[in-house]
């Protein structure tokens, strides 16, 4: 046969395909209908195997992996459809924006509170605090209306820290915003770069300068920030240690900068995030932001990735961390592992306050962190 008799009969069959899957949807319908009358779980796990046993059965031995994945999908999309249809709206309780907040951010000098400012204007009242841990429990405690931390970077990555925090600790993400980075080396008035033989700074920071520390042959040290790392130098009387910080920072604490726009990537950009411990959703929410955990079996991420995109929903993010200590009574062979979703979306849209219910029910581990606009 030519190629075009081949694909003529390929469309052929695909007609067949569809107008099959159309009255499998509408069988389906009946399904959700009989379930909602008789207030049945939409997963029935002893259907979808016989159904997939049965089916592969019918199969030839080197089609049954994809005749596998493909009766799976297509039971995926039927219960994403019932989904939609049988769940009920759980609302969001949604707090109003604080008027003149007081916001928290770790060290003065810090690229944070450049964040801070970005997001509450030039003259918003910030308290510094010693550490990131310090951040959450104040906005958790009511002591501080909103906490602003990094949580990744361009070139190096996420910010460990702040996402083993975000499991610790009850909060909202409220907004996110990028805020560009240009590190300098800077140290104490008079000391030159041919003196310096250790480089302090926040890991990321170093992170960020790997090839010019490499090229300098410099030692490392870690401190809490950036700006504290400046403040460390300021207040040391060793010349032979600098202090990679941003160029407003060395002048905070009067240092010299000895070199400038050290990063290995000029585009380096970090993410910051504000939270705060009531739920805050903007009128320009674009950003929904969610962990949990999904079965360590085959297939499981791309099976709840199915459920996104049935609702036409674009995923922007998706990250997995090792479970964290303080989750350790979900420990075992299936859930090892936590993933966090960004995804566009709304909470004021009906199919993903269905889609949230759905999971938050279904899920060993499911957390919402916010609905969000990106400044």
């Amino acid at each position: 046969m030519e190629l075009k008799e081949l694909r003529d009969e390929i469309d052929r069959i695909d007609d067949r395909i569809a107008e099959l899957f159309e009255k499998r949807a509408a069988v389906a319908v009946d399904v959700a209908e009989y379930k909602r009358q008789h207030k049945m779980e939409i997963f029935q796990g002893g259907r979808e195997e016989e159904v997939l046993r049965k089916s592969c059965a019918k199969i030839s031995p080197e089609l049954k992996d994809g005749a596998k994945l493909f009766f799976t999908t297509l039971m995926d999309i039927s219960k994403c459809r019932q989904q939609q249809m049988l769940t009920e709206i759980k609302p969001f309780r949604v707090q109003n924006a604080v008027v003149s907040p007081t916001v928290g951010a770790v060290t003065k000098g810090s690229y944070t509170a450049d964040a801070c400012r970005k997001f509450c204007g030039e003259n918003c009242k910030i308290k510094y605090f010693q550490d990131f841990p310090a951040v959450f429990e104040a906005v958790e405690n009511c002591e501080i209306d909103y906490g602003v931390l990094p949580i990744e970077n361009s070139t190096a990555g996420d910010v460990s820290m702040t996402y083993n925090l975000m499991i610790k600790h009850k909060f909202y993400i409220c907004r996110g915003t990028k805020i560009r980075i240009n590190h300098v080396l800077a140290g104490k008035k008079g000391s030159k770069l041919s003196d310096i033989k250790v480089a302090v700074s926040h890991e990321m920071a170093l992170k960020q300068c790997s090839k010019f520390l490499e090229e300098q042959k410099l030692a490392v040290d870690e401190a809490g920030s950036t700006a504290k790392a400046a403040e460390n130098v300021a207040a040391g009387d060793d010349n032979s240690v600098a202090a990679i910080c941003s160029a407003s920072c060395a002048k905070l604490f009067g240092l010299d900068i000895l070199a400038d726009d050290i990063t290995d990537i000029k585009d380096n950009f970090t993410r910051f995030i504000m939270i705060s411990r009531e739920l805050q959703v903007p009128e320009n929410a674009s950003v929904v932001s969610l962990c949990l955990t999904v079965p360590h079996t085959a297939g499981s991420l791309y099976r709840l990735l199915t459920r996104f995109a049935y609702c036409g929903l674009n995923l922007c993010r998706i990250e997995s961390k090792p479970m964290p200590d303080s989750l350790a009574y979900l420990k075992d062979d299936a859930f090892d592992f936590i993933f966090y979703l960004d995804f566009i979306g709304s909470i004021k849209d009906e199919k993903v306050l269905k889609l949230l219910t759905g999971l938050e029910h279904e899920m060993k581990f499911y957390r919402f962190l916010g609905n969000y606009e990106e400044l």
